[in-house]
């Protein structure tokens, strides 16, 4: 994956920033001829202070061009203190994107959250239309991360994370027949789902994929639960498969609550539909404590921290299942013969016998059976962390950039994301 308009590039396959905070992506969408991935970025600070949706396009998958900033903060508007996740969504040709305004007070606390939206004939510039509709009712100021579809009625859906006044997340709906004006819905998951509620659910998607319908959503404040490998990261992403029912507004969830993946960053994924149908999906490779991400060794080297997950192409199998694999533009794989000093690249491992592979003096992969455990130490710390999955291990995918790895098995029933330096 080559990124042009670069001074320098540090990473081999993964999209990231040359200066500052890049973190969710945003608004992926197919648009006049071009993938469009937005991000929120922070060019000022490796830091969360400031917010603005960065912008890359290709016209391949493979080639990437980083073009000008799409959304910056108003000054004394809704969105003064930073421009914050959302979607996008093609309508009469032209490119509208929603997303969350933020405003902070004198201290620099955020106060009020609002939901806005732009619009843009070109993809490239963009004009603000101002707020959707007021704050709801018995919410927090945490309600963020608009995401919109068009329903088989032909009405427009808008969902959102929330949290409830007492401090319960959720994910709220919004409806609207014209695209204009909005009508509140309620809880789409109402009395569903309580015990991965946590104190906040963020950046909620509702897609479609080989006719099965995914929630896909990153819950915050879950116990971790070290014996069955769950919830293990300071936050977690995970899906429900289930039905939509237009009418209520409510989506029926029909399955168990499963992570999307099983390693130690990733985090706020959002998908698009490429032209041939394809559900493709990116995810944010950062989610950290404040100590943690601080320490990056990427601020002090090169003034910049995180990157975003490979593009991973979606299924869902018949036991209702996700199923997920790097899009084929971007693998170009060679077999793994020697398991020491493993350089940059992209790997198959078609052994079936245990192994162990060693990364550096500071991480380590390895195979054991059915498992696979991934050990790593924090580079803040010194502390040794582990995350692992079970399944079928034979003929692993392994990719290996500067300073991040993704691990994916051949059935793609599992993905293990970590950063490493």
């Amino acid at each position: 994956m080559l990124v042009t308009n670069d001074a320098v590039s540090f990473e081999k396959f993964h999209l990231y920033p040359t200066k500052g905070l890049l973190n969710d992506p945003n608004g992926l969408i197919f648009f006049k001829g071009q993938y469009h991935v937005f991000y929120q970025w922070n060019p000022y600070a490796c830091d969360h202070t400031y917010k603005e949706w960065g912008h890359f396009v290709s016209d391949d998958l493979k080639e990437w061009q980083r073009v000008k900033t799409a959304l910056k903060p108003s000054l004394e508007n809704l969105d003064s203190a930073g421009i914050y996740s959302g979607t996008a969504f093609v309508h009469d040709d032209r490119l509208y994107v929603f997303y969350t305004g933020n405003v902070r007070d004198t201290s620099g606390h955020s106060v009020k959250s609002s939901q806005m939206w732009a619009v843009s004939d070109d993809g490239i510039q963009f004009k603000k239309l101002g707020e959707l509709f007021p704050h709801p009712n018995g919410f927090t100021k945490d309600v963020r991360d608009p995401m919109v579809w068009q329903g088989k009625n032909g009405h427009y859906f808008l969902i959102l994370g929330a949290q409830h006044s007492n401090k319960m997340g959720d994910i709220i709906i919004y409806e609207s027949i014209d695209f204009k004006n909005w009508s509140f819905r309620g809880s789409l998951i109402e009395n569903q789902l309580l015990d991965v509620r946590g104190y906040m659910l963020e950046c909620p998607n509702f897609i479609e994929v080989d006719g099965k319908q995914i929630l896909m959503f990153s819950p915050q404040g879950l116990a971790a639960d070290p014996k069955n490998n769950r919830y293990e990261n300071i936050h977690n992403t995970g899906y429900v498969i289930g039905q939509f029912d237009e009418k209520s507004a409510r989506f029926n969830v029909i399955t168990d609550f499963k992570e999307v993946d099983h390693g130690f960053e990733f985090y706020a994924p959002q998908t698009m539909i490429a032209p041939d149908g394809r559900r493709i999906m990116w995810g944010w490779a950062g989610m950290m404590t404040p100590e943690r991400e601080a320490a990056v060794p990427t601020i002090q080297n090169r003034k910049w921290v995180h990157v975003l997950s490979l593009p991973r192409e979606l299924h869902v199998n018949d036991k209702l299942q996700l199923v997920q694999q790097p899009i084929t533009e971007i693998i170009d794989t060679t077999v793994l013969t020697s398991f020491d000093n493993v350089s940059i690249g992209q790997y198959r491992i078609p052994t079936t016998a245990d192994w162990t592979i060693r990364l550096s003096d500071r991480a380590m992969l390895s195979r054991h059976h059915n498992k696979l455990v991934f050990e790593r130490q924090q580079w803040e710390s010194g502390q040794v962390e582990t995350r692992q999955l079970t399944g079928d291990l034979n003929n692993l995918l392994l990719i290996v950039d500067v300073d991040v790895i993704e691990v994916y098995t051949e059935n793609g029933l599992n993905a293990m994301t970590a950063r490493w330096f």
